[in-house]
Protein backbone atom coordinates (compact mmCIF):
# COMPACT_ATOMS: atom_id res chain seq x y z
CA UNK A 1 0.00 0.00 0.00
CA UNK A 2 0.91 3.28 -0.94
CA UNK A 3 2.12 5.36 2.52
CA UNK A 4 3.16 8.64 1.14
CA UNK A 5 0.50 9.64 -0.97
CA UNK A 6 -2.05 11.07 1.42
CA UNK A 7 -5.57 9.48 1.27
CA UNK A 8 -7.62 12.91 0.94
CA UNK A 9 -6.23 16.66 0.07
CA UNK A 10 -8.65 19.71 0.47
CA UNK A 11 -6.34 22.58 -1.02
CA UNK A 12 -7.57 26.25 -0.88
CA UNK A 13 -10.75 25.40 -0.32
CA UNK A 14 -13.39 27.81 0.71
CA UNK A 15 -17.28 28.45 1.18
CA UNK A 16 -19.46 31.03 1.65
CA UNK A 17 -23.24 31.29 3.07
CA UNK A 18 -24.43 34.14 1.44
CA UNK A 19 -22.33 37.01 3.20
CA UNK A 20 -20.62 34.82 5.67
CA UNK A 21 -17.53 33.20 5.24
CA UNK A 22 -17.30 29.55 6.63
CA UNK A 23 -13.88 28.40 5.36
CA UNK A 24 -11.42 31.03 3.93
CA UNK A 25 -8.53 29.04 1.79
CA UNK A 26 -8.50 25.77 3.76
CA UNK A 27 -5.12 22.93 3.71
CA UNK A 28 -6.07 19.46 4.98
CA UNK A 29 -4.68 16.01 4.50
CA UNK A 30 -5.45 12.75 5.64
CA UNK A 31 -2.32 9.99 5.96
CA UNK A 32 -3.71 6.32 5.65
CA UNK A 33 -3.38 4.32 8.62
CA UNK A 34 -4.10 7.86 10.71
CA UNK A 35 -6.30 9.70 13.40
CA UNK A 36 -6.04 13.25 12.28
CA UNK A 37 -8.01 15.22 14.79
CA UNK A 38 -10.07 18.13 13.84
CA UNK A 39 -10.73 20.56 16.37
CA UNK A 40 -12.39 24.34 16.39
CA UNK A 41 -14.98 26.29 18.58
CA UNK A 42 -18.48 26.00 17.26
CA UNK A 43 -19.09 28.24 14.12
CA UNK A 44 -15.34 27.43 13.29
CA UNK A 45 -16.16 25.61 10.20
CA UNK A 46 -15.57 21.98 11.21
CA UNK A 47 -19.27 21.22 10.26
CA UNK A 48 -19.13 22.20 6.97
CA UNK A 49 -15.53 21.19 6.04
CA UNK A 50 -16.78 17.56 7.05
CA UNK A 51 -19.82 18.06 5.03
CA UNK A 52 -17.65 18.60 1.81
CA UNK A 53 -15.68 15.72 2.69
CA UNK A 54 -18.86 14.20 2.88
CA UNK A 55 -20.33 15.08 -0.17
CA UNK A 56 -22.96 16.86 1.86
CA UNK A 57 -21.69 20.38 0.07
CA UNK A 58 -20.79 19.80 -3.32
CA UNK A 59 -21.00 23.65 -4.18
CA UNK A 60 -17.51 25.28 -3.25
CA UNK A 61 -14.24 27.01 -4.33
CA UNK A 62 -11.10 24.82 -4.03
CA UNK A 63 -9.92 21.61 -4.90
CA UNK A 64 -11.09 17.92 -3.35
CA UNK A 65 -8.09 15.05 -4.19
CA UNK A 66 -8.70 11.38 -3.57
CA UNK A 67 -5.88 9.06 -3.35
CA UNK A 68 -3.80 12.06 -5.21
CA UNK A 69 -6.84 12.33 -7.93
CA UNK A 70 -9.30 15.44 -8.49
CA UNK A 71 -12.55 14.21 -7.26
CA UNK A 72 -15.95 16.29 -6.97
CA UNK A 73 -18.43 14.82 -4.91
CA UNK A 74 -21.94 14.45 -6.84
CA UNK A 75 -23.51 13.85 -3.03
CA UNK A 76 -22.91 11.07 0.37
CA UNK A 77 -23.79 7.97 -2.25
CA UNK A 78 -21.00 8.92 -3.92
CA UNK A 79 -18.86 10.10 -1.09
CA UNK A 80 -19.63 6.09 0.14
CA UNK A 81 -19.06 4.31 -3.45
CA UNK A 82 -15.66 6.27 -3.29
CA UNK A 83 -15.02 4.93 0.36
CA UNK A 84 -15.84 7.80 2.49
CA UNK A 85 -18.21 7.28 5.33
CA UNK A 86 -19.53 9.94 8.06
CA UNK A 87 -21.24 9.33 11.94
CA UNK A 88 -22.69 12.58 12.08
CA UNK A 89 -23.23 14.06 15.45
CA UNK A 90 -26.85 14.87 14.95
CA UNK A 91 -27.68 10.81 14.69
CA UNK A 92 -29.46 9.69 11.52
CA UNK A 93 -30.77 6.43 12.98
CA UNK A 94 -34.81 5.44 12.99
CA UNK A 95 -35.64 4.28 15.90
CA UNK A 96 -38.63 2.54 15.06
CA UNK A 97 -36.62 -0.20 12.96
CA UNK A 98 -34.53 -3.23 14.31
CA UNK A 99 -30.69 -2.44 15.64
CA UNK A 100 -29.44 -4.11 12.64
CA UNK A 101 -31.74 -2.87 10.35
CA UNK A 102 -30.31 0.64 11.27
CA UNK A 103 -26.72 -0.87 11.05
CA UNK A 104 -27.05 -2.43 7.41
CA UNK A 105 -29.59 0.70 6.47
CA UNK A 106 -29.37 0.43 2.79
CA UNK A 107 -27.52 -1.68 2.10
CA UNK A 108 -29.07 -5.16 3.81
CA UNK A 109 -27.56 -8.49 2.39
CA UNK A 110 -29.68 -10.35 -0.11
CA UNK A 111 -30.14 -13.93 -0.59
CA UNK A 112 -31.93 -14.57 -3.76
CA UNK A 113 -33.48 -11.52 -4.12
CA UNK A 114 -34.71 -11.03 -0.86
CA UNK A 115 -33.23 -9.51 2.74
CA UNK A 116 -31.15 -12.26 4.34
CA UNK A 117 -32.37 -11.46 7.79
CA UNK A 118 -30.27 -14.71 9.38
CA UNK A 119 -26.65 -13.19 7.98
CA UNK A 120 -28.01 -9.38 9.00
CA UNK A 121 -28.59 -10.29 12.75
CA UNK A 122 -25.15 -12.28 12.95
CA UNK A 123 -23.60 -9.51 11.27
CA UNK A 124 -24.69 -7.12 13.22
CA UNK A 125 -24.35 -8.89 16.15
CA UNK A 126 -20.13 -9.12 15.37
CA UNK A 127 -20.39 -5.60 14.68
CA UNK A 128 -21.29 -4.29 18.36
CA UNK A 129 -19.49 -7.36 19.22
CA UNK A 130 -16.25 -5.99 17.85
CA UNK A 131 -17.22 -2.65 19.91
CA UNK A 132 -17.80 -4.19 23.01
CA UNK A 133 -21.53 -4.69 23.16
CA UNK A 134 -22.55 -7.95 23.23
CA UNK A 135 -26.11 -6.90 25.59
CA UNK A 136 -27.89 -5.35 23.05
CA UNK A 137 -30.71 -7.69 21.15
CA UNK A 138 -30.04 -6.95 16.98
CA UNK A 139 -33.64 -7.75 17.29
CA UNK A 140 -35.53 -5.05 19.10
CA UNK A 141 -36.66 -1.84 17.45
CA UNK A 142 -33.97 0.98 18.01
CA UNK A 143 -36.51 2.52 20.61
CA UNK A 144 -35.73 -0.12 22.90
CA UNK A 145 -32.34 1.60 24.12
CA UNK A 146 -31.06 4.97 25.26
CA UNK A 147 -29.39 7.64 23.30
CA UNK A 148 -25.84 5.91 23.80
CA UNK A 149 -26.85 3.15 22.13
CA UNK A 150 -28.27 4.83 18.86
CA UNK A 151 -24.81 6.93 18.92
CA UNK A 152 -22.82 2.92 18.78
CA UNK A 153 -25.28 1.81 15.96
CA UNK A 154 -24.18 5.06 14.07
CA UNK A 155 -20.67 3.90 14.73
CA UNK A 156 -21.18 0.39 13.49
CA UNK A 157 -22.80 0.86 10.35
CA UNK A 158 -19.73 3.41 9.40
CA UNK A 159 -17.08 0.86 10.28
CA UNK A 160 -19.13 -2.21 8.70
CA UNK A 161 -19.30 -0.03 5.42
CA UNK A 162 -16.25 -0.76 4.71
CA UNK A 163 -15.29 2.67 4.18
CA UNK A 164 -11.05 3.40 4.18
CA UNK A 165 -11.89 6.68 5.78
CA UNK A 166 -14.16 7.11 8.52
CA UNK A 167 -15.28 10.77 9.86
CA UNK A 168 -16.69 10.66 13.03
CA UNK A 169 -18.21 13.85 14.14
CA UNK A 170 -18.19 14.18 18.59
CA UNK A 171 -18.91 10.48 18.55
CA UNK A 172 -19.07 10.37 21.95
CA UNK A 173 -21.41 12.80 23.03
CA UNK A 174 -23.47 10.36 23.90
CA UNK A 175 -21.55 7.55 25.33
CA UNK A 176 -20.38 6.98 29.10
CA UNK A 177 -17.07 6.98 30.41
CA UNK A 178 -16.83 3.16 29.58
CA UNK A 179 -18.34 3.23 26.18
CA UNK A 180 -16.37 6.17 25.41
CA UNK A 181 -12.84 3.94 25.99
CA UNK A 182 -13.80 1.08 24.09
CA UNK A 183 -14.31 3.52 20.98
CA UNK A 184 -11.43 4.97 21.31
CA UNK A 185 -9.17 2.01 21.68
CA UNK A 186 -11.35 0.73 18.35
CA UNK A 187 -9.72 3.68 16.69
CA UNK A 188 -7.31 3.39 17.18
CA UNK A 189 -7.45 -0.40 15.88
CA UNK A 190 -8.93 0.38 13.15
CA UNK A 191 -6.12 2.43 11.74
CA UNK A 192 -3.24 0.45 12.87
CA UNK A 193 -3.44 -2.34 9.27
CA UNK A 194 -2.97 0.95 7.46
CA UNK A 195 -6.17 0.66 5.27
CA UNK A 196 -7.83 3.10 6.81
CA UNK A 197 -7.63 6.34 8.59
CA UNK A 198 -10.07 8.46 11.10
CA UNK A 199 -11.31 12.03 10.72
CA UNK A 200 -11.78 12.72 14.52
CA UNK A 201 -13.83 15.83 15.57
CA UNK A 202 -14.49 16.24 19.33
CA UNK A 203 -14.41 19.06 22.05
CA UNK A 204 -12.97 16.65 24.56
CA UNK A 205 -9.64 17.62 24.37
CA UNK A 206 -8.50 14.69 26.65
CA UNK A 207 -9.94 12.14 24.08
CA UNK A 208 -7.93 14.10 21.11
CA UNK A 209 -4.73 14.03 22.91
CA UNK A 210 -4.89 10.88 23.27
CA UNK A 211 -6.42 9.18 20.02
CA UNK A 212 -5.00 10.83 17.46
CA UNK A 213 -1.86 11.22 15.37
CA UNK A 214 -2.20 14.88 13.99
CA UNK A 215 -4.47 17.51 15.06
CA UNK A 216 -5.19 20.64 13.02
CA UNK A 217 -7.49 23.53 14.85
CA UNK A 218 -9.63 25.97 12.71
CA UNK A 219 -11.23 29.57 13.81
CA UNK A 220 -13.27 31.82 12.57
CA UNK A 221 -13.16 29.55 9.04
CA UNK A 222 -9.24 29.75 9.02
CA UNK A 223 -6.65 27.04 9.33
CA UNK A 224 -4.55 27.91 12.30
CA UNK A 225 -2.22 25.47 12.50
CA UNK A 226 -1.44 21.48 12.19
CA UNK A 227 0.87 19.56 15.06
CA UNK A 228 1.35 16.09 16.62
CA UNK A 229 -0.79 15.29 18.97
CA UNK A 230 1.96 13.89 21.26
CA UNK A 231 3.34 17.42 21.23
CA UNK A 232 0.00 19.05 22.05
CA UNK A 233 -0.64 20.53 25.49
CA UNK A 234 -4.45 21.32 26.07
CA UNK A 235 -4.14 24.81 27.21
CA UNK A 236 -2.21 25.78 24.17
CA UNK A 237 -5.23 23.96 21.97
CA UNK A 238 -7.44 26.18 23.76
CA UNK A 239 -5.49 28.88 23.30
CA UNK A 240 -5.25 28.49 19.30
CA UNK A 241 -8.98 27.61 18.80
CA UNK A 242 -10.14 30.51 21.18
CA UNK A 243 -7.24 33.04 20.66
CA UNK A 244 -7.75 33.73 24.11
CA UNK A 245 -6.87 31.77 27.62
CA UNK A 246 -9.88 30.66 29.52
CA UNK A 247 -10.43 28.72 32.80
CA UNK A 248 -13.43 27.32 32.27
CA UNK A 249 -13.59 23.43 31.87
CA UNK A 250 -9.12 22.58 32.83
CA UNK A 251 -9.66 22.79 36.55
CA UNK A 252 -12.14 20.20 36.84
CA UNK A 253 -10.13 17.83 34.77
CA UNK A 254 -7.24 17.78 37.19
CA UNK A 255 -8.61 19.09 40.60
CA UNK A 256 -11.50 19.72 42.72
CA UNK A 257 -14.38 22.06 43.37
CA UNK A 258 -15.85 22.82 46.41
CA UNK A 259 -19.64 22.42 46.59
CA UNK A 260 -21.13 24.55 49.34
CA UNK A 261 -24.29 23.71 51.63
CA UNK A 262 -26.46 26.42 50.64
CA UNK A 263 -29.63 25.66 49.27
CA UNK A 264 -30.98 24.74 53.14
CA UNK A 265 -31.29 28.43 53.23
CA UNK A 266 -33.73 28.99 50.11
CA UNK A 267 -37.22 27.76 49.43
CA UNK A 268 -37.95 24.06 48.07
CA UNK A 269 -39.20 25.11 44.61
CA UNK A 270 -40.02 21.57 43.54
CA UNK A 271 -40.21 18.55 45.72
CA UNK A 272 -40.19 15.12 44.32
CA UNK A 273 -41.40 11.87 46.45
CA UNK A 274 -41.08 8.43 45.71
CA UNK A 275 -41.07 8.88 42.19
CA UNK A 276 -41.22 5.79 40.00
CA UNK A 277 -41.56 4.57 36.33
CA UNK A 278 -41.04 1.03 35.49
CA UNK A 279 -37.68 0.26 33.36
CA UNK A 280 -36.52 3.93 33.98
CA UNK A 281 -36.14 5.41 37.34
CA UNK A 282 -37.60 3.90 40.77
CA UNK A 283 -38.54 5.42 44.48
CA UNK A 284 -36.67 9.09 43.59
CA UNK A 285 -36.63 11.73 45.88
CA UNK A 286 -35.58 15.48 46.26
CA UNK A 287 -36.12 18.86 46.20
CA UNK A 288 -34.80 21.72 44.20
CA UNK A 289 -35.03 25.21 46.00
CA UNK A 290 -34.88 28.48 44.41
CA UNK A 291 -31.90 30.29 43.01
CA UNK A 292 -30.32 26.82 43.06
CA UNK A 293 -28.23 24.91 40.18
CA UNK A 294 -28.51 21.02 41.11
CA UNK A 295 -26.53 18.82 39.22
CA UNK A 296 -28.17 15.45 38.48
CA UNK A 297 -25.63 13.15 37.35
CA UNK A 298 -25.70 9.87 35.95
CA UNK A 299 -24.03 7.27 33.36
CA UNK A 300 -26.14 6.56 30.39
CA UNK A 301 -29.18 4.34 30.78
CA UNK A 302 -28.73 5.54 34.63
CA UNK A 303 -32.64 7.33 34.94
CA UNK A 304 -31.51 10.71 34.89
CA UNK A 305 -32.62 11.80 31.53
CA UNK A 306 -36.10 10.16 31.66
CA UNK A 307 -36.23 11.36 34.96
CA UNK A 308 -35.71 14.73 33.48
CA UNK A 309 -38.80 13.69 31.01
CA UNK A 310 -41.30 12.92 33.75
CA UNK A 311 -40.96 16.58 35.53
CA UNK A 312 -42.10 18.04 32.01
CA UNK A 313 -44.72 16.07 31.42
CA UNK A 314 -43.58 13.93 28.63
CA UNK A 315 -43.39 10.93 30.53
CA UNK A 316 -46.18 9.89 33.36
CA UNK A 317 -44.71 8.48 36.84
CA UNK A 318 -46.34 5.38 37.74
CA UNK A 319 -46.29 6.06 41.27
CA UNK A 320 -44.67 9.18 43.90
CA UNK A 321 -45.62 12.61 43.57
CA UNK A 322 -44.30 16.10 42.22
CA UNK A 323 -44.95 19.29 44.38
CA UNK A 324 -44.09 22.53 42.19
CA UNK A 325 -44.29 25.51 44.80
CA UNK A 326 -46.63 23.86 47.01
CA UNK A 327 -48.69 22.43 44.23
CA UNK A 328 -49.17 19.21 42.83
CA UNK A 329 -46.94 18.94 39.18
CA UNK A 330 -49.39 17.11 36.93
CA UNK A 331 -50.10 16.69 33.27
CA UNK A 332 -48.50 17.28 29.50
CA UNK A 333 -46.04 19.88 28.60
CA UNK A 334 -48.48 22.69 28.29
CA UNK A 335 -49.26 22.41 31.84
CA UNK A 336 -46.10 22.07 32.95
CA UNK A 337 -44.85 25.52 31.26
CA UNK A 338 -47.90 27.31 32.24
CA UNK A 339 -46.82 26.37 35.97
CA UNK A 340 -43.35 27.59 35.42
CA UNK A 341 -41.17 24.68 33.95
CA UNK A 342 -39.04 24.55 31.40
CA UNK A 343 -37.11 22.24 29.36
CA UNK A 344 -33.95 21.23 27.20
CA UNK A 345 -33.97 17.56 26.18
CA UNK A 346 -30.61 15.88 25.56
CA UNK A 347 -31.22 15.90 21.72
CA UNK A 348 -31.23 18.83 20.10
CA UNK A 349 -33.13 17.26 17.40
CA UNK A 350 -36.04 16.27 19.76
CA UNK A 351 -36.34 19.79 20.74
CA UNK A 352 -36.35 22.16 17.76
CA UNK A 353 -38.05 22.50 14.83
CA UNK A 354 -34.43 22.59 12.25
CA UNK A 355 -36.12 23.46 9.27
CA UNK A 356 -38.09 26.64 10.69
CA UNK A 357 -36.25 30.06 11.40
CA UNK A 358 -34.77 30.61 14.83
CA UNK A 359 -37.47 33.22 15.55
CA UNK A 360 -40.49 30.46 15.58
CA UNK A 361 -38.11 27.96 17.35
CA UNK A 362 -38.19 30.75 20.29
CA UNK A 363 -41.72 32.01 20.31
CA UNK A 364 -43.38 28.96 19.96
CA UNK A 365 -44.37 28.79 23.91
CA UNK A 366 -45.02 32.08 24.32
CA UNK A 367 -47.50 33.08 21.25
CA UNK A 368 -50.31 34.27 23.03
CA UNK A 369 -47.95 36.06 25.33
CA UNK A 370 -46.51 37.81 22.10
CA UNK A 371 -49.05 38.16 20.02
CA UNK A 372 -52.11 37.90 21.77
CA UNK A 373 -54.68 36.79 19.36
CA UNK A 374 -53.32 38.46 16.12
CA UNK A 375 -50.30 37.07 15.02
CA UNK A 376 -47.34 38.95 14.78
CA UNK A 377 -44.24 38.13 13.03
CA UNK A 378 -42.42 41.63 13.77
CA UNK A 379 -43.01 41.00 17.32
CA UNK A 380 -41.80 37.63 17.27
CA UNK A 381 -38.68 38.59 15.50
CA UNK A 382 -38.19 41.61 18.04
CA UNK A 383 -38.67 39.09 21.24
CA UNK A 384 -36.28 36.70 19.77
CA UNK A 385 -34.11 39.29 18.94
CA UNK A 386 -33.25 39.88 21.94
CA UNK A 387 -32.75 36.62 23.72
CA UNK A 388 -30.26 35.28 20.83
CA UNK A 389 -28.31 38.29 21.10
CA UNK A 390 -28.31 37.17 25.36
CA UNK A 391 -27.00 33.99 24.87
CA UNK A 392 -24.36 34.52 21.88
CA UNK A 393 -26.18 32.57 19.01
CA UNK A 394 -24.14 33.31 16.27
CA UNK A 395 -24.90 34.76 13.58
CA UNK A 396 -27.24 36.58 15.70
CA UNK A 397 -29.91 36.04 13.15
CA UNK A 398 -33.73 35.44 14.17
CA UNK A 399 -34.68 35.23 10.59
CA UNK A 400 -31.95 32.32 9.99
CA UNK A 401 -33.46 28.84 9.99
CA UNK A 402 -31.87 26.76 12.82
CA UNK A 403 -30.33 24.00 10.68
CA UNK A 404 -28.02 26.19 9.12
CA UNK A 405 -26.13 26.79 12.63
CA UNK A 406 -23.48 24.91 13.96
CA UNK A 407 -24.49 22.60 17.20
CA UNK A 408 -23.83 24.47 19.74
CA UNK A 409 -25.51 27.36 18.36
CA UNK A 410 -28.61 25.25 18.22
CA UNK A 411 -27.96 24.32 21.34
CA UNK A 412 -28.15 28.28 22.65
CA UNK A 413 -31.31 28.39 20.24
CA UNK A 414 -32.83 25.70 22.41
CA UNK A 415 -31.76 27.90 25.72
CA UNK A 416 -33.01 31.23 24.75
CA UNK A 417 -36.69 29.60 24.21
CA UNK A 418 -37.04 30.06 27.92
CA UNK A 419 -35.29 33.35 28.62
CA UNK A 420 -38.14 35.03 27.21
CA UNK A 421 -40.15 34.63 30.50
CA UNK A 422 -37.81 32.93 32.72
CA UNK A 423 -39.14 30.03 34.47
CA UNK A 424 -39.56 28.68 38.32
CA UNK A 425 -37.44 25.35 37.35
CA UNK A 426 -35.45 24.56 34.45
CA UNK A 427 -34.46 21.13 33.46
CA UNK A 428 -32.17 21.42 31.19
CA UNK A 429 -30.57 17.86 29.84
CA UNK A 430 -26.57 17.80 28.00
CA UNK A 431 -27.14 21.46 27.82
CA UNK A 432 -23.07 21.20 27.11
CA UNK A 433 -23.14 18.02 24.72
CA UNK A 434 -20.95 18.97 21.22
CA UNK A 435 -19.85 22.20 22.18
CA UNK A 436 -15.96 23.75 22.17
CA UNK A 437 -14.42 25.37 25.27
CA UNK A 438 -16.01 28.67 24.82
CA UNK A 439 -19.54 28.33 24.17
CA UNK A 440 -19.36 25.62 27.14
CA UNK A 441 -18.06 28.82 29.34
CA UNK A 442 -20.99 31.11 28.00
CA UNK A 443 -24.13 28.45 29.01
CA UNK A 444 -23.08 27.93 32.08
CA UNK A 445 -23.13 31.99 31.86
CA UNK A 446 -26.36 31.56 31.33
CA UNK A 447 -27.58 28.64 33.82
CA UNK A 448 -25.65 31.01 36.39
CA UNK A 449 -27.74 34.08 35.59
CA UNK A 450 -31.09 32.17 35.90
CA UNK A 451 -30.14 31.00 39.36
CA UNK A 452 -29.11 34.14 40.29
CA UNK A 453 -32.92 35.77 39.12
CA UNK A 454 -34.02 33.13 41.36
CA UNK A 455 -34.92 29.54 38.97
CA UNK A 456 -34.35 26.59 39.92
CA UNK A 457 -32.12 24.76 38.18
CA UNK A 458 -31.67 21.25 37.34
CA UNK A 459 -28.68 20.29 35.26
CA UNK A 460 -28.89 16.85 34.35
CA UNK A 461 -25.65 15.65 32.06
CA UNK A 462 -23.46 12.46 31.50
CA UNK A 463 -20.06 14.73 31.36
CA UNK A 464 -19.01 15.10 34.90
CA UNK A 465 -16.90 18.37 33.81
CA UNK A 466 -20.39 19.85 32.87
CA UNK A 467 -21.77 19.08 36.67
CA UNK A 468 -18.45 20.00 38.07
CA UNK A 469 -19.01 23.33 36.30
CA UNK A 470 -21.67 24.92 37.95
CA UNK A 471 -23.69 22.92 40.25
CA UNK A 472 -24.43 23.79 44.00
CA UNK A 473 -25.12 20.19 44.91
CA UNK A 474 -25.01 17.14 42.89
CA UNK A 475 -26.92 13.76 43.34
CA UNK A 476 -25.97 10.76 41.38
CA UNK A 477 -28.08 8.12 39.90
CA UNK A 478 -27.70 4.81 39.00
CA UNK A 479 -30.08 1.73 37.65
CA UNK A 480 -32.63 4.21 38.40
CA UNK A 481 -31.92 5.28 41.75
CA UNK A 482 -29.69 8.67 43.15
CA UNK A 483 -27.03 6.47 45.18
CA UNK A 484 -25.25 9.45 46.20
CA UNK A 485 -25.22 13.40 47.38
CA UNK A 486 -22.36 14.95 47.49
CA UNK A 487 -22.93 18.34 49.56
CA UNK A 488 -20.68 20.71 51.18
CA UNK A 489 -17.99 18.86 50.46
CA UNK A 490 -14.73 18.59 47.83
CA UNK A 491 -16.16 16.10 44.27
CA UNK A 492 -13.96 15.15 41.99
CA UNK A 493 -14.70 14.19 38.54
CA UNK A 494 -12.97 9.99 39.91
CA UNK A 495 -16.01 10.63 42.82
CA UNK A 496 -18.69 10.77 40.18
CA UNK A 497 -17.82 8.36 37.85
CA UNK A 498 -17.27 5.56 40.68
CA UNK A 499 -20.44 7.02 42.70
CA UNK A 500 -22.34 6.22 39.15
CA UNK A 501 -20.18 2.81 39.07
CA UNK A 502 -21.32 1.66 42.09
CA UNK A 503 -18.24 1.96 43.76
CA UNK A 504 -17.38 3.07 47.32
CA UNK A 505 -16.59 6.93 46.84
CA UNK A 506 -13.40 7.91 49.07
CA UNK A 507 -13.32 11.28 50.70
CA UNK A 508 -10.03 12.68 48.71
CA UNK A 509 -7.65 14.08 51.74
Amino acid sequence: MDTTTPLLNLINVSKRFGGIHALKGIDFEVRPGEVHALVGENGAGKSTMMKILAGVITDYEGEMRWRGQPVRLKGPRHALDLGIAMIHQELSVMPELTVAENIFLGRQPLKGGVVDWPRMFREAEASLAELGFEHVNVRDTLDHYPLGVHQLVEIARAITSGAQLIIMDEPTSALSPMETHRLLELTRNLVEGGDKSVVYISHFLEEVTWVADRITVLRDGEKITTLKAKNADKQELVRLMLGKETEFFEESYIGAREVEDTHELREPVLTVRGLSKPRAFEDVSFELHAGEILGLYGLIGSGHFELGEALYGLLKPTSGEMVLSGKPLRGNPRRAIDRGVAYVPPSRRSGLFLEKPIYQNISLPWLAHISGFVPSVAKEVKVADEVIHRVGVRPPDPLKEVVFLSGGNQQKVAIARWLVELPKVFVVSEPTRGMDVGAKEEVMHILKEMSAAGVGVLLISSEPETILAAAERILVMAKGRIVEEFVDQQVTKEMLLAAAAGEMVEQPA
